[in-house]
């Protein structure tokens, strides 16, 4: 075939040219090259082309599928339709169908996703992300105003934290507690180095999605040691109901500096109730149970989403005393932190805050609703795995609304 028979059939046939242009190899190294881990691609006779993937490398849980999604668009320029399954440490959380017309992306999210996952499962994965190490820093900050002899306390302290993952679905953290500036009187335990989190955690997901379940164990957030399972159920897109239950003791530092530890002797339980209101971008949580200290009571948040921005309020009746405040959640740092080898160095991917209106009386000294914290980044941002919100802002990112 001569040079002049080439060009001819090049522009009789540039779709199918086009489309063999893109490969699942190609597909899956290119992503990889992006940040992406735990790569699939698989090219099906039906026109689709299917893609599991890991966006570990963008903040959040829909800056990463948006540029995955716009990078298969530029693989497979006549490839209508992609659909994608979004992980965590290589488990499954959502679903999106992202569909190209006339210029213009419609995305739809779910968390039915066992058929993509049967599609890309014979595939190699690419750019794995197991035994990959993150150190990452996280600013933590304390304020208190419950004295009249002086305006406020506070304290500032760093919490640098290693994070990895050895196994599909596993999670491991070790953090230290770093003071940086310290005037907590009430609190002086807070003026040494001491331990955040320390456990281990293994997620499963059922194969349609529907069901998922944490058991972790170890160190937790606020000075409990012991262990914590949460099951969630996801009625439909925008429903999910579930439970925790932990059981934990005592891992209190004292004024000291030397810490005391207990056997695990409280045990806890929670019902949950959790909402997302599309329009309005509302996510309305209830939880309602016993908290960790044998209080029994119910909480309610409401949490505005505002693209990566989550600011929210929430209210607290327990043992006959009410507690309210407010909390938010700001992302740190650039939208993209690259992990090019084995161990990476990032700044956290957002700075989460809490105030409560009781600093004192019976709420406070005996310590009422309180909950666990498993991970240091436990926000209504960070691990957001609700598909009709990710749907939303990854339509908006892909169609350059946002």
């Amino acid at each position: 075939m001569n040079k002049k028979q080439i060009i001819t059939l090049m522009l009789l046939f540039p779709p199918m040219l086009s489309v063999l242009a893109g490969t699942a190899e190609d597909a899956a190294a290119r992503l990889a090259a992006l940040g992406f881990e735990n790569v699939r691609v698989t090219e099906q006779g039906d026109g689709m082309v299917y893609v599991a993937m890991e966006s570990s490398s963008y903040r959040g849980t829909y800056q990463g599928a948006a540029v995955g999604i716009e990078e298969l668009g530029r693989i497979y320029p006549n490839v209508v339709t992609f659909k994608v399954m979004l992980l965590e440490n290589q488990m499954p959380q959502m679903a999106l169908t992202a569909t190209k017309t006339d210029g213009k992306w419609a995305v739809k999210g779910g968390y039915d996703y066992h058929d993509i996952a049967a599609a890309t499962q014979p595939t190699k994965t690419t750019n794995s992300s197991a035994r990959k190490i993150d150190l990452t820093v996280y600013p933590m900050f304390t304020w208190m105003n419950h004295r009249l002899d002086i305006p406020f306390e506070y304290a500032v302290s760093l919490a640098p934290a290693i994070e990895t993952s050895l196994w599909k679905g596993n999670h491991i953290t070790l953090q230290a507690i770093i003071p940086i500036s310290y005037r907590l009187e009430s609190l002086k335990s807070m003026k040494y180095v001491r331990v955040g989190i320390a456990d281990i955690a293994q997620d499963i997901t059922s194969h349609n999605g529907r069901w998922q379940a944490t058991l972790a164990g170890g160190f937790f957030f606020f000075d409990r040691v012991g262990v914590d399972l949460r099951l969630a159920y996801h009625a439909t897109p925008s429903l999910t109901i579930g439970a925790e239950v932990s059981y934990t003791g005592d891992a209190v530092m004292n004024d000291d500096g030397h810490y005391d530890i207990k056997a695990p002797d409280k045990l806890s339980f929670m019902g949950k109730a959790e909402y997302y209101e599309p329009y309005t971008k509302l996510q309305t949580q209830v939880t309602g149970g016993r908290f960790v200290f044998g209080d029994y009571g119910a909480r309610m948040d409401i949490s505005r989403h505002l693209a990566d921005y989550t600011v929210g309020v929430y209210g607290i009746l327990t043992g006959g005393e009410k507690n309210a405040g407010f909390n938010f959640a700001i992302p740190l740092g650039h939208k993209k932190q690259m992990r090019k080898g084995a161990i990476r160095l990032k700044l956290a991917d957002y700075f989460d805050w809490e105030y409560s209106m009781q600093s004192y009386h019976k709420y406070y000294i005996e310590s009422m609703g309180k909950i666990i914290e498993t991970r240091p980044d436990e926000n209504r941002s960070a691990h957001y795995w609700q598909p009709v919100h990710v749907a939303q802002y990854t339509q908006k990112i892909l169609n350059g609304e946002l």
